[in-house]
């Protein structure tokens, strides 16, 4: 999706802003009535089952949404962050949360926005929009970085600029900072349901396009602090996953979506079939960030039952199941295992050998240099 400069003889139907529907987004309740409901039974469901994970594991779960968040809203732009990097700017801002420091890195900043934005503790109005774009391209060379845009802009597809290809034409920069006033007040005083309210906030931002750059990244980060907003104190109702990866699985029908999202109905803007995708969205996360919830209980549990295991042993399992559930279901043969150890293949064989005596792994009914080993657990248990 590029967007460049110039608005010219541009089909009215693009610019919503100058119809008498502008700015009245709403949603056929019928359509989504199904999906909301489902949406906050799963949403209850994973908050139970992530309540009943250690502290340790809440963290855990906690950073690889925030990580996992940054990476994917990055990615959807078609841009990338180091994972090491971004990993370790959260976890920085974690341990040194409401404590002046200084921002070494762009990911430094970019955990900042990441964290404020989850943990939903203030308002969200126009000066805190302005620190997200500025804590966004934090040593980026950006026109008006922390400023509403001051330049005209279209939205087109592809990458070749052609006027045919324009699909949305935002409004004039001289609106910018009154649309933005109108929305905060809506923002602050809608009571629709978070789901909803954070798929109508999504659309409306995205269709002022207020900054330069960044407006994807940064109404994706609206969307958390919705939802971080609407539990019974700041940060409780904060989404337990990563909503941009989901997004990114289907970042056609994204764009799709927004499209869709803003056609005039009479006086007003038909949101429905926008708001049924991103309900549709969180419902996919909801179901990986089960899944992940299920892994960290059984991950930990294997190694607890397992506390005794060789040091050799315990590093080549930490890194099986560092590597995720199918990385696990492939089970492990001498080879791979004495690459990660860093032993000889007779060695791994011994281990292997001595980790099933133990009970930690059983044997392949293959043998020979196809034997693999897949782990002992509840989750895998014994045959017969």
């Amino acid at each position: 999706m590029l967007i460049f400069e110039g608005i010219g003889e541009i089909n009215r139907l693009m610019q919503i802003w100058n119809s008498p529907a502008w700015p009245r987004f709403t949603h056929d309740p019928l359509a989504t009535e199904d999906l909301l409901a489902r949406v906050s039974a799963r949403l209850g469901a994973i908050g139970g089952l992530q309540a009943a994970l250690s502290a340790e594991e809440r963290q855990e779960a906690f950073l690889r949404a925030v990580t996992g968040e940054a990476m994917a809203s990055f990615a959807i732009e078609g841009a990338s962050l180091p994972a090491d990097q971004i990993e370790a700017s959260v976890v920085a801002s974690l341990a040194y949360r409401g404590a002046e420091r200084p921002l070494l890195r762009r990911t430094d900043a970019i955990a900042e926005l990441m964290l404020e934005a989850r943990a939903g503790a203030a308002p969200l109005d126009g000066a805190l929009l302005l620190r997200w774009h500025d804590l966004l391209f934090h040593g980026i060379e950006v026109e008006d970085r922390g400023r509403w845009r001051t330049f005209p802009m279209e939205i087109v597809r592809g990458a070749t600029g052609r006027r045919e290809d324009v699909l949305y034409v935002a409004p004039p920069p001289i609106r910018v900072a009154q649309e933005m006033t109108r929305f905060l007040d809506w923002l602050a005083q809608d009571r629709h349901p978070a789901p909803i309210r954070a798929a109508l906030a999504h659309l409306w931002f995205e269709s002022i396009h207020p900054f330069s750059d960044g407006n994807g990244r940064i109404g994706r980060a609206i969307i958390e602090h919705v939802f971080a907003r609407s539990g019974a104190g700041a940060g409780e109702g904060a989404l337990p996953f990563s909503l941009s990866r989901q997004i990114e699985a289907d970042k056609r029908g994204y764009y799709a979506a927004l499209q869709a999202g803003r056609r005039i109905v009479g006086d007003r803007l038909d949101a429905t079939p926008f708001v049924c995708w991103l309900l549709e969205r969180i419902l996919a996360g909801v179901s990986l960030a089960e899944a992940e919830a299920r892994f960290l209980v059984r991950r930990n549990a294997f190694f607890s039952r397992h506390a005794d295991l060789p040091v050799r042993a315990d590093r080549v399992l930490r890194r099986l199941f560092a590597e995720g559930e199918e990385r696990l279901a492939q089970g492990l043969s001498a080879g791979p295992y004495g690459r990660i150890a860093g032993v000889s293949a007779a060695t791994a064989t011994r281990d292997l050998a001595d980790l099933e005596r133990r009970g930690v792994l059983r044997r392949s009914e293959a043998g020979g240099r196809s034997t693999r080993y897949f782990l002992q657990d509840e989750a895998n248990p014994a045959p017969g």
